[in-house]
């Protein structure tokens, strides 16, 4: 089995971060697949902020969650996905960028999970210009960025019975 097939097969979103950052190199690695990324029309209509200043993650945390906890899982670094409002892909571009993102994470030796409570929340998209969400987007979706605390849980079992073949 090739490396592709390796990481795809070996993934998993990770729930508890170390605190320590993620350097520089490998963020931007992550970031490259990011826009690398296949998009509806070749118009990449996405913006990635990274988020990785404690005292922001914190006043985030509590906008979202509320006082005192997390809505991802207090990783060091949080990519914040968002797309041109009004645009038609935004799902598709929004699912390829996290699926390349997580992907390389893996590939680097990071965790990462899909973190979706801020998604449309039209209450929200009014108050994130302050954590780098330009004017006239909507935020799709986030990534919890870092290193895994403790071990990867062990091998997922795919559900039985989803896939057919019609020959």
């Amino acid at each position: 089995m090739n490396e592709v097939m390796k990481s795809i097969l070996s993934r998993r979103s990770i729930r508890s971060f170390q605190e320590k950052q993620v350097e520089n190199e490998k963020l931007d690695l992550v970031l490259q697949a990011a826009i690398n990324a296949p998009n509806g029309m070749h118009q990449e209509p996405w913006h990635f902020t990274v988020l990785q200043s404690p005292g922001l993650l914190r006043k985030l945390d509590t906008l979202v969650a509320g006082e005192g906890k997390s809505f991802f899982y207090h990783a060091p670094t949080l990519v914040i996905v968002s797309i041109e409002q009004g645009n038609r892909f935004a799902q598709a571009d929004t699912a390829c960028a996290m699926t390349n993102m997580m992907q390389a994470a893996h590939s680097l030796g990071l965790g990462s999970v899909w973190c979706n409570r801020i998604n449309g929340n039209s209450e929200l998209d009014t108050k994130l210009s302050e954590y780098g969400v330009p004017e006239g987007f909507q935020v799709t979706a986030t990534l919890a960025l870092g290193y895994a605390q403790g071990s990867e849980s062990e091998a997922r079992k795919p559900k039985e019975g989803t896939i057919s073949y019609v020959r």
